[in-house]
């Protein structure tokens, strides 16, 4: 694992998001860069763990890529095409499957480790460009679950919610995706002012699981303690 972190930058006056450029889907935010960036190490640290890549993470950060962004930051929004998007040789194909498949089982695990999966977070009580922000584990995990066929879209795949349950529907998603003779050239479109790739619905898949996850564990151990939660993304 190399020493620095590569990051990309995506930042408007609502806020900052950065990305971690060699870790697909994991990110850091805040209202300005410096608060972005100084959470980057500890990221990159719990990633890793999470995603099993062992070797040694460096605190210097190497700023590879900066945009200004149209998304919704301060509400978890992000629209960047970052440098790795515009890669997609087998290898790296084969480690964003395999990420975005543990993602979701992790995710699931996660879920079915709380108690009451209907108790409401008051604190996520509110309303964002996307509308509703879900307020309970159940309403995360169908949120996190219903964004694939958005994503598929980008790339040009329909996708039917014909099994129950997010890992069986990111198995047909990824699935789907393995079986697209374009998809696998990971071809750039832009649609609905983004610009899009396999790649990147790949990665945004891991970050969507990431941003929720993260949210639901942080409401559970307040509910009811970190001894009673899973903890599989290692955010703990």
């Amino acid at each position: 694992m190399a020493a620095s972190i590569r990051v990309a930058v995506e930042e408007n006056a609502a806020g900052t998001m950065v990305h971690l450029l060699d870790m697909p889907g994991a990110f850091t935010r805040g209202p300005i860069l410096d608060d972005a960036l100084v959470k980057v190490a500890g990221e990159a640290r719990l990633y890793a763990r999470w995603a099993g890549m062992y070797g040694e993470v460096g605190d210097e950060i190497v700023i590879a890529q900066r945009e200004t962004t149209n998304a919704q930051l301060a509400d978890g929004d992000t629209e960047i095409l970052i440098v790795k998007d515009k890669e997609l040789d087998l290898g790296y194909f084969q480690q964003l499957m395999a990420l975005a498949l543990k993602s979701a089982e992790d995710m699931q695990r996660l879920y079915d480790s709380i108690p009451d999966k209907e108790r409401i977070d008051q604190a996520k009580a509110r309303t964002t460009f996307y509308g509703r922000v879900p307020c309970t584990a159940q309403e995360m995990l169908l949120h996190v679950d219903r964004v694939a066929g958005y994503y598929l879209s980008r790339i040009g795949i329909v996708f039917s919610f014909t099994s129950p349950g997010l890992v069986s529907n990111r198995r047909q998603s990824l699935k789907l995706i393995a079986e697209h003779k374009q998809a696998l050239s990971n071809p750039l479109t832009f649609i609905d002012n983004e610009y899009w790739t396999t790649a990147k619905v790949l990665r945004r898949f891991i970050w969507h699981d990431r941003i929720h996850a993260r949210a639901l564990y942080r409401f559970a151990v307040r509910e009811w303690g970190a001894d009673q939660i899973c903890d599989p993304f290692c955010f703990g």
